[in-house]
């Protein structure tokens, strides 16, 4: 059985995993590690692709990557090649380093991103390297715990996803760690389909389109993949001007401050509960509550993370949420 080409266009989202040659170990001491590094941030540099987290075990590497215009394949080519150069060069050895073909699922990022992370910063843990992921040194847990300096590595988007303010966010996610360390995280291959794809119906049946006609759809720059094949399968009965005032009648803020651009801590939370409403409830595209809000669709998607986390605990939010559900379905 044939196995299928890879989908790759600008805005994928990938969880790459990469294995030595018949299982062989990749990196023998710490310069081998170091160089593997080194190679993840000259890449970056040149191919402009974002890296939300990596981990380098002795015989096998994951990495989160979301693509910009250059594609998965000449990414990886570019970084597994000269690793490999390095590597024959150090140990004097020929033949492969790595596996030839390197295993690359195409990602549902909003749905899967922070559980992505997770599996990948634990990977040591469940490896039993270390007892806690904090005493593992070669991976980006390491600087999203601030013990390492690596700006090609996207932490802040990840700490966003949890709270707008960054020392909130990079706590919350130091929980949300030690949650899947305290309960177990899940396979992140357990629910992959045809061994190339993470996400929903909708989602894989947008992937394949485009891996028939071999073209992209058009989208506006710096939309995601997710945000190119989202539509709106339902729509509310409120326009989103309508539920944007009840919602800011039941917080008793100005509708227009909503709209504006202040950064007080309730304005914030009422406009997120908004852009939830308006996608979960009201059935909204991501895409039309952005252009609404006239705010980017990743920041719409980190505000719809966020009161999915907060909303499983707080009750009085849940209790605010529901008024502004009866409202919008009445």
């Amino acid at each position: 059985m044939s196995r299928k080409p890879r989908i790759e266009f600008p805005g994928a989202f990938y969880h790459v995993l990469a294995r030595g040659n018949n299982k062989q170990k990749i990196f023998n001491d710490r310069q081998d590690y170091c160089v593997y590094v080194e190679r993840l941030k000259r890449y970056k540099e040149r191919y402009k692709f974002t890296l939300y987290a990596y981990v380098l075990m002795v015989n096998h590497i994951h990495l989160l990557i979301e693509t910009g215009m250059t594609p998965l394949s000449k990414i990886m080519q570019g970084i597994q090649q000269s690793y490999t150069a390095y590597f024959h060069k150090k140990y004097n050895s020929v033949g492969h380093v790595f596996q030839s073909r390197y295993k690359a699922i195409l990602c549902q990022r909003d749905v899967y991103l922070l559980e992505l992370v997770r599996y990948i910063h634990l990977n040591p843990v469940r490896a039993a390297f270390v007892d806690i992921p904090e005493d593992y040194p070669w991976g980006s847990h390491q600087v999203y715990i601030g013990r390492m300096h690596q700006p090609f590595v996207e932490k802040g988007f990840i700490f966003n996803m949890f709270d707008e303010d960054e020392f909130e966010g990079e706590k919350l996610y130091r929980q949300f760690i030690w949650d899947g360390v305290d309960k177990g995280s899940r396979n992140a291959f357990d629910n992959v389909v045809d061994q190339i794809y993470l996400g929903s119906k909708d989602f894989i049946e947008g992937a394949e389109k485009r891996l028939k006609k071999h073209e992209l759809p058009e989208s506006k720059e710096g939309e995601t993949e997710i945000e190119v094949m989202e539509e709106t399968l339902i729509h509310g009965r409120k326009s989103r001007s309508e539920i944007l005032d009840a919602v800011a009648e039941i917080y008793d803020v100005p509708s227009r401050s909503i709209l504006s651009e202040s950064k007080e801590h309730l304005i914030s939370k009422v406009r997120s509960i908004f852009v939830y409403v308006a996608v979960r409830y009201a059935g909204m595209s991501n895409k039309s509550v952005a252009e609404f809000l006239q705010r980017d669709m990743s920041t719409i998607s980190c505000m719809i993370r966020r009161i999915d986390i907060k909303i499983k605990n707080d009750k009085i939010l849940k209790e605010q949420m529901e008024k502004v559900i009866k409202v919008i379905k009445a």
